[in-house]
């Protein structure tokens, strides 16, 4: 049986970004930075992309494993340690999705070998203070018993469109001002787009269901990266190239880039995979604002559905899922209402 994927790449509107992180240098809140072509740009964790995806899952009343409580601060779970996973039963779309790993056995497991260790390091001692070689039987090892679950769903880091330049904005403490105590402080921000791939194996999902989810979640998010409710950037996506494929690699991975002297962005690398052929441009759903491009309308002559709204290409994503049958034909009845 051919095993189908799901790849998208997502470009967000341009916005300014600033102070996504809880991490500062100094008194400067700084942003993450990453070499991309040749230049610095700025980044957000694929981490935090699938924080936001899985808090989605929770804020549309979806069974989730691992919930956030904003009130605490922290993560909840139901089944910590996927004792009741049984893939024949009702599964959490965030373990379905996203997969997990029990790593309390493999601790357990490297803490026996840390003591058989100090235990030999005692053993060769006492062989040399009494001068005699003594052979100590080996003893079977009691293997930790990991529980895992690889992910269906790949996220890379989102990039900035645009290079990094050193914006920075400088700011003081509201309010009276305490001697000896620094009032002063500054947050790195960047003007640009950002742009993140993603990748689905839609074969190892269990419940078809959550494919949809995920679509609607990658098309309508809550903030990715807040910090303390002081920074707002919309990750949906201005624009969107998805495939839906047997091949096993994307080749639409982050194609965007940014066209310094126009002052927009271009496509021209998949254009290109299209034009030779790499890429089925019948595999193709484009949408969004790059609809209204030259680009655009190159790749609708080519033969890729090309669409001028995001919504309209989450209809058309899960309707082509639905279309190859079976337990796909649950995926065309997800919704953006969960």
């Amino acid at each position: 049986m051919a095993t189908n994927y799901l790849y998208g790449t997502v470009l967000t509107g341009e916005a300014v970004a600033a102070n996504n992180r809880g991490e500062n240098i100094g008194n400067t809140t700084t942003l993450q930075k990453v070499f991309h072509q040749d230049d610095l740009h700025t980044s957000v964790s694929a981490e935090a992309i699938r924080f936001a995806i899985r808090y989605r899952f929770q804020l549309q009343g979806l069974r989730v494993n691992r919930s956030y409580d904003g009130g605490l601060g922290k993560l909840v779970y139901v089944d910590e340690k996927r004792t009741g996973w049984d893939p024949s039963r009702e599964v959490f779309v965030d373990d379905d999705l996203m997969g997990f790993m029990d790593a309390v056995a493999a601790a357990k497991e490297r803490e026996e070998e840390e003591g058989d260790e100090a235990e030999d390091d005692a053993d060769a001692s006492g062989a040399k203070a009494t001068g005699k070689k003594g052979k100590q039987a080996a003893r079977p090892k009691a293997r930790g018993k990991t529980t895992k679950r690889p992910s269906p769903l790949a996220v890379g880091r989102a990039v900035s469109l645009r290079p990094y330049r050193g914006e920075l904005s400088y700011n003081a403490v509201s309010g009276d001002k305490t001697e000896n105590k620094l009032s002063l402080y500054s947050a790195e921000m960047h003007t640009t787009e950002y742009q993140y791939s993603f990748g689905l194996n839609l074969g190892d999902v269990v419940d078809k269901r959550n494919i949809g989810h995920l679509v609607d979640a990658i098309l309508d998010p809550p903030s990715v990266a807040g910090n303390h409710a002081r920074f707002a950037y919309d990750f949906s996506p201005a624009s969107i190239v998805l495939r839906l494929t047997h091949a096993h690699s994307s080749r639409i991975q982050n194609c965007f880039d940014h066209d310094e002297a126009r002052r927009t962005y271009k496509v021209d690398r998949l254009l290109h995979r299209v034009q030779s052929g790499d890429v089925p441009a019948g595999e193709l759903i484009v949408a969004g604002e790059i609809a209204a491009t030259q680009a655009g309308s190159r790749l609708k002559e080519l033969g890729a559905t090309v669409l001028p709204g995001i919504a309209a290409a989450g209809v058309e994503t899960r309707a082509r899922i639905a279309r190859l049958g079976g337990p796909f034909a649950a995926v065309a009845a997800s919704g953006a209402g969960g």
